[in-house]
């Protein structure tokens, strides 16, 4: 079935592109809206409370919202690394988390409310609690996943020309590792791409005609700022690459793939760095 083999695409992985920073900001975000909405608009008989606390009780329900977004980005995609990988991630993947995080506000707005005595303890009420916030969910989820998706796939499937000089530059480049001592030396013309990897960073290189790589320590962020070249570029938080080794462009929905000459390397391009690709046009 057409929507089975949709389910299976790749997507993006919104949450692993943005930082702890965005992440928590994000989570304030949205618990912040959650409770502005039911101060504002009292929705599903809130009007009908009688409490001199009403106001904080419903700040605390877009605190449970918060510190449930917290858990998931903080908690759950740091104990699953496998799990919330984004050469993984696909479209039902997007779309089971998105649920799974509507089931435990439900369930724990079904505790807070319970706890300050807005309705009974009884199994029922918190499976009709649980099933009116997955019927509510489900589809408008669903329909924006899928949505992004065909944009994504869209936009990114277009087929891309480099629009930049494949010749070898002399230009030279230094990389100094943290100690000051491990340096590479290297034409700009030899540089394929840097990984990151932990703490260190993976040079790939062309010497006497075979791709080779180094290990230097440090972050990839302070390899980039001892390389000037233009066609070495950011593109990915764990990849640096010389766009002039590129050999051609594909892509999904989850953003640009560059192939690089020569080898049977595929590098990942971010979307926030896809106007790099297409500013080459």
């Amino acid at each position: 079935m057409k929507i089975l083999e949709t389910l299976k695409q790749p997507y993006p992985c919104v949450d692993l592109e943005r930082s702890n920073t965005q992440n928590l900001l994000y989570s304030f975000v949205v618990g912040a809206f959650i409770a502005v909405f039911l101060i504002v608009f009292e929705p599903f008989g809130i009007s009908r409370w009688e409490s001199d606390k009403k106001v904080f009780h419903l700040l605390a329900f877009g605190g449970v919202t918060f510190g449930i977004l917290i858990f998931m980005k903080f908690g759950l995609m740091k104990v699953f690394p496998n799990y919330f990988n984004e050469s993984k991630w696909t479209v039902g993947r997007e779309i089971i988390v998105n649920l799974t995080v509507l089931c435990l506000i439900a369930l724990g707005n079904y505790t807070y409310a319970g706890s300050i005595h807005l309705f009974p303890w009884r199994w029922y009420v918190f499976f009709w609690n649980f099933a009116v916030v997955v019927a509510l969910g489900v589809f408008p989820i669903s329909f924006n996943v899928f949505v992004k998706y065909n944009r994504g796939l869209k936009k990114f499937s277009e087929p891309v020309a480099l629009g930049i000089s494949k010749e070898k530059k002399k230009s030279e480049i230094l990389l100094k590792a943290e100690n000051g001592k491990d340096t590479l030396s290297l034409k700009a013309g030899e540089l394929f791409f840097l990984e990151s990897a932990d703490n260190y960073s993976k040079v790939f290189f062309k010497s006497e005609g075979d791709l080779k790589q180094e290990l230097l320590r440090g972050s990839l962020s302070s390899m980039g700022n001892q390389i000037s070249d233009e066609s070495i570029v950011r593109c990915h938080r764990s990849y640096i690459v010389n766009l002039s080794k590129t050999e051609k462009v594909t892509g999904n929905a989850q953003g640009y793939k560059l192939h690089l000459l020569d080898s049977d390397y595929v590098i990942p391009v971010a979307r926030k760095y896809s106007a790099i690709i297409e500013g080459l046009k």
